[in-house]
């Protein structure tokens, strides 16, 4: 629960309450002053590559009396890889109107987008209220890929899309619109076994521990309600039925943060007599299921809002115990997706990882060179390791239904895309006196 006792008794009354739709009993200056609309604020466009959020503020004038503005979050970052979809959510859209005087300030922050799915930590989407950061790098710092780099073994280390940033728009000093920022989709990292040419042709009967090219999860997308990030389930290509299931963290709104995505599982690991993911004399296996981390809240009072839940880190391994061969070694590790910042931060996915081998193959070993000639060597089987995240959710949306008329927040439509970031916005247009 949140330390801010009055919460509870503020929101059926005031504007901690987050409408899809507002009104206001308020005069509006244009039709008191027959101001002539339309005077484009010079509001920068965000082109950052990094996340970085932009701020800009305007001054009223004498003859200023209203000012009109359309703020977008920041889109959660995307997948990119041999699957489809996972991708980031897109931040929330809101748009109105409020009253200037001379002198008023008006702050516009406009989000970086989320970073995508990438060999290293992409910073989150930035803004009032930032998306979910990474964990350092395990491979060299966690016992876990330590113990595996004693060793000769395949290890691979890869981040999940990160949150967007919540953009926002603040009337001298005190926030008035608060478009939150999508969570980052999905994301999966595998390493198995491949059948090399040095053993020779590659036989029918050979199968290794691949993965379907199904759908990753999509990212939650900002807007007037909680949005979560999807979860999704990947199975085997030649091992029907043992499955993994991942969740999506979930959204944030009116100020609490959206929880992590609950821990998944391996689903039915013995269905499948082929195909084992238990220790025994000739194995290690290792894997987890993890949930998600919450966002943090968001209070109208602080200088900056609800930040998305940080990623989680899981690991898959699977070990043959003696074998000098790294491609019957492997360890998979991901940094979970991320949750969009905003008036309550979005949730992380789940994470959850898988290591095992093939119980009915073995494969001649042909790697010693003798004479001109290949020589058998061992007997090996397939192995492989995997670990998928769930999608983050999306940050959380605020506007002021006292300050704020002809306004409402709405589902954002840009979403994320593969391979790069996608920035909140920000425009507006003031009503000023004729001479």
């Amino acid at each position: 629960m949140k330390g801010n006792i009055s919460r509870r008794g503020l929101v059926k009354d005031t504007a901690w309450a987050v409408p899809v739709v507002l009104a206001s009993t308020a005069v509006p200056a244009l039709a008191a002053s027959h101001c002539q609309p339309g005077v484009v604020v010079p509001i920068p466009t965000n082109t950052s590559t990094d996340g970085s959020s932009l701020t800009h503020t305007f001054t009223a004038t004498d003859k200023a009396q209203s000012l009109t503005f359309t703020i977008t979050g920041g889109a959660g970052g995307s997948y990119q890889g041999d699957s489809y979809q996972g991708f980031g959510g897109a931040g929330a859209y809101i748009t109105g109107t409020i009253d200037l005087t001379e002198g008023d300030t008006v702050t516009f922050i406009t989000a970086g987008g989320g970073g995508p799915y990438s060999g290293s930590a992409e910073a989150p989407g930035r803004g009032w209220a930032d998306g979910g950061s990474h964990e350092a790098a395990y491979i060299g710092t966690n016992s876990y890929t330590n113990a595996f780099q004693e060793g000769p073994g395949r290890i691979t280390e890869l981040y999940g899309p990160t949150g967007g940033g919540a953009s926002a728009v603040l009337l001298n000093g005190t926030p008035i619109a608060i478009a939150g920022g999508g969570g980052g989709g999905g994301a999966r990292q595998i390493s198995r076994t491949t059948w090399s040419k040095i053993y020779g042709e590659r036989p029918s009967g050979f199968k290794g521990l691949r993965f379907n090219h199904g759908n990753i999860a999509n990212g939650g997308t900002g807007g007037p309600s909680y949005t979560g990030g999807e979860g999704y389930d990947e199975t085997y290509e030649y091992f029907p039925g043992p499955s993994l299931h991942m969740n999506g963290g979930k959204g944030g709104y009116n100020g609490w943060a959206g929880a992590g995505g609950e821990a998944g599982n391996l689903l039915n690991p013995t269905s499948n007599s082929s195909l084992s993911f238990k220790n025994n004399s000739t194995y290690y296996t290792y894997r987890q299921s993890l949930a998600g981390n919450a966002g943090d809240n968001g209070y109208l009072t602080t200088p900056t809002g609800g930040t998305g839940g940080k990623g989680v880190v899981g690991i898959g391994m699977v070990v043959t115990i003696g074998s000098t061969h790294a491609d019957r070694n492997q360890c998979s590790v991901l940094h979970g997706s991320t949750g969009g910042g905003g008036y309550g931060g979005g949730g992380s996915g789940s994470v959850t990882t898988a290591a095992g081998y093939a119980t009915d193959q073995r494969w001649a070993g042909e790697y010693t060179y003798v004479n001109g000639e290949y020589q058998a060597g061992d007997y090996w089987s397939p192995v492989g390791s995997a670990a998928f995240s769930g999608a983050g959710g999306a940050g959380g949306s605020y506007l002021d239904n006292q300050r704020v008329y002809s306004g409402y927040i709405a589902t954002g439509t840009s979403p994320g895309v593969a391979g790069s970031r996608v920035n909140g916005t920000s425009f507006a247009t003031v009503c000023e006196i004729q001479d």
